[in-house]
């Protein structure tokens, strides 16, 4: 049985949720009506939000605090909701003995903690003995250990009790843990009102993760990054595998190290992974085999398992990206350039930018690389020696360009714009700017390019390209066009 998934609103005031109530959100299968929210949190209040026409089966939840302090005024609401025909009343499994047994509508015996515990068996064990159908347990994950034994913990307790994970992997824990048996899956309505600070929103677990239909033989891959809540990778490859029949899902895991996903990769039915910044360089390192891209590069972007011998494999779907976007931006520039050869700003130094680096070795360029610091910059130019001839520079101002491709995080959420410092003046006339961070609300790089009037490749144009090819390794075969058009609108995008 699949994770029945529930919108959490919260509401001000009853005519706040009339519209909701008589139109839930797509695949919502219960609405939770959070009476803590209520600005006057009255009996009358409760009446008059449940009297209003709805279309879907209500929980009744009154957590401690905004405004509701006592438990025995959360008791009362919880009380008058049942008697004005909530369908389930949420109760903390610690209050749910002094509610009356005459109160109508079934129970919910739950609980939150606020940090992850060992253990936890116990506890569920308590909430289980209230003897309700269904009990809930809200557990912080924070990392991929943490989320593999609230897995296990779920498959233990079985149908009827939901695990939820919160905390830094509360959407992808979610999502894992509907394929263990979860009752319930809880998902914010309006995510300037959540009930609980990183609770995710119910449209992306229902249109971006397909959650009512994630089970026991369903499949994952990743995207590995830190920060990573800014990826287009779950939409664009979850539309894939939908579009091909193929029951995987792709998550986000946020960690501090790769090392710590790998481990647990088994226990989380982890297939491949999509590596992002600032992990490209050290997934090479932790493969156990790799491919002449990854291999020239020294950077991968790709991991798939491998079963003999058992491990992972390194790809670069960058670099695979790269070849086939630059030849085209460069003999489109030649056109109008005659004989000339093009200056090309390469702005970082990692993963992505080695990528770029080695799908230009071909062509016939002056090329200068820029990276915050010069030591990286020369590192990357002493790597390309014998293949490319590049220089470090300590500015972009040293070298005026033609073509501009920043390869650096800037532009990225979480990035410090700061770090790059860019001008009209870098670019030279009829310049071409290529960008491949995107998911910031301005960059300066594309301020930049603007300014100057520059031809700008996007950062979602290249994620396209490269995604593309990863989807084919990740479904083994190749991706029909339909479906890759689909896939970029489920984006956002218009390609």
């Amino acid at each position: 049985m699949s994770a029945q998934l529930v919108a959490t609103l919260m509401p001000r005031t009853p005519a706040e949720a009339a519209a909701t109530l008589r139109s839930p959100p797509p695949g919502a299968d219960f609405l939770e009506l959070r009476l803590d929210a209520l600005e006057e949190p009255t009996p009358a209040a409760v009446t008059a939000l449940l009297a209003l026409p709805r279309s879907i089966a209500v929980i009744a939840t009154c957590r401690a605090g905004g405004h509701v302090a006592a438990d025995s005024q959360r008791l009362a609401l919880l009380a008058q909701a049942g008697e004005a025909g909530a369908d389930v009343l949420d109760v903390d499994d610690t209050l749910l003995p002094q509610l009356p047994d005459s109160v109508p509508g079934e129970r919910l015996a739950s609980c939150h903690v606020t940090h992850f515990a060992p253990r936890l068996i116990s506890l569920a064990r308590r909430i289980a003995s209230q003897g309700t159908r269904l009990c809930k347990l809200a557990v912080p994950a924070g990392s991929p250990r943490q989320l593999v034994e609230l897995l296990a913990l779920q498959e233990q307790l079985g149908p009827g009790f939901a695990i939820v994970p919160t905390g830094r992997l509360a959407e992808t824990g979610r999502v894992f843990i509907a394929g263990r048996g979860a009752a319930l899956s809880y998902g914010a309505i309006d995510l300037e009102r959540r009930g609980h600070p990183d609770q995710p929103g119910v449209t992306r677990l229902h249109e971006i993760f397909g959650i009512g239909t994630v089970g026991p033989s369903t499949r994952f891959f990743a995207v590995v990054a830190n920060p990573v809540a800014h990826s287009l990778s779950p939409a664009f490859h979850n539309a894939v595998y939908h579009g091909v029949g193929q029951d995987s899902r792709m998550v986000t895991l946020d960690v501090d190290r790769l090392s710590d996903v790998l481990q647990c990769a088994d226990a989380l039915r982890l297939d491949g992974l999509a590596i992002s910044h600032p992990f490209k360089r050290e997934a090479l390192t932790l493969a156990t085999s790799a491919l002449p891209g990854a291999q020239a590069t020294g950077a991968a972007n790709t991991l798939l398992r491998t079963r003999s011998p058992a491990g992972w494999q390194a790809r670069n779907t960058d670099w695979k990206a790269s070849c086939d976007l630059f030849p085209r931006l460069l003999k489109s520039w030649r056109r109008a350039h005659a004989g000339q050869a093009p200056r090309v700003l390469l702005l970082g130094s990692g993963g992505a930018a080695r990528a770029v680096a080695v799908a230009l070795v071909d062509q016939d360029i002056e090329l200068a690389i820029w990276s915050r610091r010069l030591s990286n910059a020369r590192e990357l130019c002493a790597a390309l020696e014998n293949t490319l001839p590049a220089t470090a520079v300590p500015d972009p101002d040293h070298f005026p360009a033609d073509v501009i491709v920043n390869a650096t995080p800037v532009g990225m959420p979480g990035s410090e714009p700061d770090e790059l410092r860019l001008g009209a003046a870098n670019f030279r006339s009829g310049a071409l700017a290529v960008d491949l961070a995107y998911g910031a609300a301005s960059s300066p790089f594309r301020s930049a390019a603007a300014e100057a009037h520059a031809q700008l490749t996007s950062g979602e144009d290249f994620f396209c390209l490269q995604a593309r090819r990863q989807a084919e390794l990740f479904t083994g075969a190749p991706v029909p066009e339909s479906v890759r058009e689909l896939a970029a609108r489920r984006c956002g995008l218009t390609r």
